[in-house]
């Protein structure tokens, strides 16, 4: 028999989710003239859309680590490896501004029924919880469902902190880091710090401590205040847009590359912002590249999505991998996305920012200017940032594996902006 759930999106039920009898999963919007679509790689319309376009997007919005889905599977008697039965239990409070519920919720969502409750267990006991199990993300009556390989968890701010139940929204997500990787978390802090300052357009970010439990708590760029309470913002990752499965979001593994994304900004969305779109895209892969992160690939590059208006979303996930011993995580040493052909951090040089600004059809000297002033400006705004008082007492050790090696990164890739005979690898 076949199931359904309800899409809403800015306060509108705006198609319907179906599981067929053989599993395949199909969208039919309710309208063909709506609004916002639910995804850009499903611009409404009156036929429905087939299973190899609706699955990408779904798995986009879940948790990607196989251990996590099984956890969140058995918590709720359903199989972690169904994307529909997952989204029917944790389905009101997913990335952007898309919930899903059945029939019988509708009514419920779209009056924003729901609670905010005190923190239980504690901020601190959930953090430490993750920390012995990655999986362990399940918390009785809350529906939000994050995506990504990361544990993490995601609280409402409104007079304190406060879970979400119902369709509530959370306003914040909290990431203990990367257990294997010595102060990842505040690492993340650090680069989104610097990011900022140097102009770019960046999540917010907290680094805090609850008892013994550091994290780094960013604000979601996905809600901002309304007349009524919180408001979500519809957004989807690059991914998503391209319909590729959150498996495949290294260009390494057959995912989409830089060029791939710069054409998917210049056919998205109003005319009058494609070029900004893909100005801050450009920025925002220098400055991955400079700053030595590993993992920017397309589902850590995201879209907001209101109408006809597409924005690129503000940089998040950013962490340099440069404080790291390479020898024992060898995919640390090159970024996710080439630029010019050439992924190693270090190499590239000239002859590849001329060779990607071609192909891409972007200005070459003015790219090439663009990477030499960030080149520049980041060394400074990392130290600035680990100098900062709220954390400086526990960033002494981070900064001496990280400001140095940034420093050194960026250096070397200014000699190398002034060397047009360099021969490119490979």
């Amino acid at each position: 028999m076949s199931r359904h759930l309800q899409a809403i999106l800015y306060g509108q039920a705006i198609g319907t989710l179906t599981q067929g009898d053989g599993g395949q999963h199909t969208f039919a919007y309710a309208d063909p003239d709506t609004r916002t679509p639910l995804s850009l790689s499903m611009p409404p319309r009156t036929e429905p859309y087939p299973h190899r376009l609706v699955e990408p997007f779904l798995e986009g919005l879940l948790p990607e680590r196989e251990s996590v889905r099984t956890t969140l599977g058995n918590a709720f008697g359903v199989s972690g490896r169904n994307p529909f039965a997952l989204l029917e239990h944790i389905g009101l409070d997913c990335a952007g501004a898309v919930q899903f519920c059945t029939d019988e919720q509708v009514d419920d969502v779209l009056a924003g029924k729901g609670s905010l409750e005190p923190v239980l267990p504690s901020i601190a006991d959930r953090l430490r919880a993750l920390r012995a199990d990655p999986t362990s993300w399940v918390v009785d009556r809350e529906h939000w469902s994050l995506a990504g390989a990361q544990s993490k968890f995601a609280l409402r701010q409104h007079n304190g902190w406060k879970q979400a139940t119902g369709a509530e929204a959370t306003s914040h997500i909290f990431k203990p880091g990367v257990e294997e990787l010595r102060d990842q978390a505040l690492n993340e802090h650090i680069c989104l710090t610097a990011a900022r300052a140097i102009g770019l357009s960046a999540a917010q970010s907290e680094y805090k401590v609850w008892e013994d439990q550091p994290a780094i708590v960013i604000t979601r760029y996905d809600r901002a205040p309304g007349p009524t309470g919180l408001m979500r913002i519809h957004q989807e990752d690059l991914c998503q847009v391209r319909s590729v499965y959150p498996r495949d979001k290294y260009e390494s593994d057959g995912g989409p590359g830089a060029l791939d994304i710069i054409a998917t900004l210049r056919r998205a969305g109003h005319p009058a912002t494609r070029d900004e779109n893909v100005s801050r895209f450009v920025d925002g892969l220098t400055f991955n590249y400079l700053i030595g992160a590993p993992d920017a690939h397309a589902k850590n590059y995201s879209v907001l999505l209101l109408g006809d208006v597409v924005r690129l979303a503000p940089l998040y996930d950013v962490a340099s991998g440069l404080p790291y011993e390479r020898h024992n995580l060898p995919g640390l040493g090159a970024s996710a996305m080439a630029i010019g052909g050439e992924r190693v951090f270090g190499e590239v040089g000239r002859r590849h920012i001329e060779r990607f600004a071609a192909e891409a059809r972007l200005d070459a000297a003015r790219l090439i200017e663009r990477t030499r002033h960030l080149a520049a400006a980041i060394p400074d705004a990392v130290s600035d940032a680990l100098s900062d008082p709220s954390v400086r007492d526990r960033a002494s050790d981070l900064s001496a594996r990280l400001v140095d090696p940034v420093a050194a990164l960026c250096a070397r890739t200014i000699r190398q902006l002034d060397q047009p005979g360099a021969r490119r690898r490979g």
